[in-house]
Parts: structure tokens; sequence; C-alpha cells
């Protein structure tokens, strides 16, 4: 799926991290459970979930689950179509200046802002993950997203 840039409001992103920590499609019932885990302090209005749900989705950021039967056990469920890492480079990338050349000092920004971050299994990671990439190139692989 093509990604344009996009907004997303703090309600949006409050749905979002919801279904990112449950890591499996939750139903109305369960999101609105965790956005009033603090009564005092909701993510968002209760009325507010569909309009959200519908915004999500028309950005592609969301997708509705068929239920699998009838009841409040089955109930639609909601599954964002992007990982919370997918989600955070896509915001990174579809600004106006972002440029790849860019990669490396964002790499290195973050880690500087990552407090408490064990560096060495960090560069670690990415050693393996550069290396993949380059084996990917070297077979002419496409990279995941290449729509």
């Amino acid at each position: 799926m093509a990604y344009s840039k996009f907004y997303v409001t703090f309600s949006e992103m409050a749905l979002l991290q919801i279904l990112w920590d449950a890591s499996r499609p939750l139903n109305r019932q369960e999101i609105m459970a965790k956005a009033y885990e603090n009564p005092e302090e909701p993510l968002f209005a209760r009325t507010s979930f569909h309009l959200l749900a519908n915004e999500l989705h028309k950005k592609g950021l969301l997708v509705p689950v068929d239920n699998m039967g009838i009841g409040r056990k089955n109930a639609r469920r909601y599954a964002p179509t992007l990982s919370r890492n997918e989600f955070l480079a896509l915001q990174v990338s579809s600004t106006e200046n972002y440029s790849p050349q860019d990669m490396p000092e964002i790499f290195a920004a973050l880690m500087d802002y990552s407090k408490d971050a064990d560096v060495g299994a960090i560069l670690t990671g990415m050693e393996q993950l550069i290396q993949k990439k380059r084996e990917q190139l070297a077979k002419k692989e496409p990279f995941p997203n290449d729509d």
C-alpha cells in the first residue's frame, strides 16, 4: 500500500498505541476498556471511537477484522496495518524535507535520545540488518513495502 503524507491526531495515536500494545486485534469494548483505564483522564471520548476508527481506516492505518460469529464475544475487531516501528519510519520519511541520505544521522540521533540504551546491542542489531539488506541488494530482491 502506498501511504501519502498524513497527520495523526492525539486521539488517533492513542487508539493505535492501544492496538500496538495489545499485539492482537481488539474489539471496541476491549479498546474502550484500555482507553478508560484512568477514568479521570481517558485517552479519547467514548462517542468518538467510530470517528477515530473510520479516520484511521481512511488513512490506511487501521483495518476492521471480520468477526467470526454472532455475539459480543465475536464482535468486529480492529488491527493496525503497520507496526509501531513501521509507523514511526513512515512519519519520518513522509516529512517534506526528508532525504534517504539522512538515515545515518537519524539513527545516530535516535541512539543519542534513547537513554539507558544498550548501544552495543543496538549496533550489533543494525549490523545484522545492514548485512541482510546487502544480501537483498546482491540478489536484487525487492525490499518490503516496494509496491
